[in-house]
């Protein structure tokens, strides 16, 4: 942690750092970003940015902060989608974009695909809109509710990936306050106490948006994994779970 304040104050790398030592940190400033890890702010709020894969995201109170799941569900794309459509067309909608972080790393890896990146927050989007400009990828914006059972945004896409909402509030008492506290509870919890509220939504939705041979990629909690993908199931589609690096299932294949 405290090598990665240093970098910040000092705008250098750790290789810069170790090899000059006569930089100093100022103290006011260190003890300003001590004084908010006390009070549980997350230091990726208090640093403004967090890195995501290669990507260095600008991130603040209205987006979540992007995590090392949310990579590995990134890289299950690139690998099932990204790398085997390099010269073919492919449109793909993030739904939940937040920091627009899955947009932008898959962008990065192949400009040919069209993108499309939703929220309903106008904030979390002007921040994702900041970050897509910050690596120059072209991504269109959407500002809308999945939860809207008339949402049509008049295109299907090959590949819909979310990362939606699934904690209920029973939950509340299992998180820790850095979380609770700081990051956005849009993006965190369900309306109706229903950890499925945003899959079944999603589904929904991808009837009438869903290229056919599409296919979708979903983040899940880990206590919901087993629940979201006998939903799918049960509603005839197939499915594959995948686990993460901590031998979690978090992540869902749909087709």
């Amino acid at each position: 942690m405290m090598k990665r304040i240093a970098e910040h104050l000092t705008q250098k790398t750790l290789l810069d750092l170790r090899l000059d030592p006569t930089v100093q940190l100022d103290d006011v400033q260190v003890e300003a970003i001590v004084a908010q890890l006390q009070c549980q702010k997350p230091l990726q709020y208090i640093l403004g940015h967090e890195w995501f894969g290669h990507l260095k995201l600008n991130v603040n109170e209205h987006v979540l902060i992007p995590r090392p799941e949310t990579e590995e569900l990134v890289h299950w794309v690139i690998e099932e989608v990204i790398l085997k459509q390099q010269n073919q067309p492919c449109t793909i909608l993030d739904i939940g974009t937040g920091s627009g972080c899955i947009p932008i790393w898959l962008k990065s890896k192949n400009n040919q695909i069209e993108l499309t990146a939703m929220d309903i927050s106008k904030d979390a989007l002007a921040q994702a809109t900041q970050n897509a400009q910050l690596h120059q990828v072209d991504i269109q914006f959407v500002q809308a509710d999945i939860l809207q059972p008339d949402l049509n945004l008049n295109t299907q896409f090959d590949i819909i990936i979310s990362n939606p909402p699934y904690i209920t509030s029973d939950e509340r008492s299992e998180m820790a306050s850095n979380v609770l506290d700081y990051e956005p509870s849009l993006a965190l919890f369900v309306h109706n106490d229903d950890p499925l509220q945003f899959y079944k939504a999603i589904h929904l939705f991808s009837q009438n948006h869903l290229a056919k041979n599409g296919i979708m990629f979903f983040e899940v909690g880990k206590q919901h994994a087993i629940s979201v993908e006998f939903y799918f199931k049960n509603e005839g589609l197939q499915t594959e779970l995948r686990k993460d690096m901590y031998g979690n299932e978090r992540m869902l294949k749909v087709w």
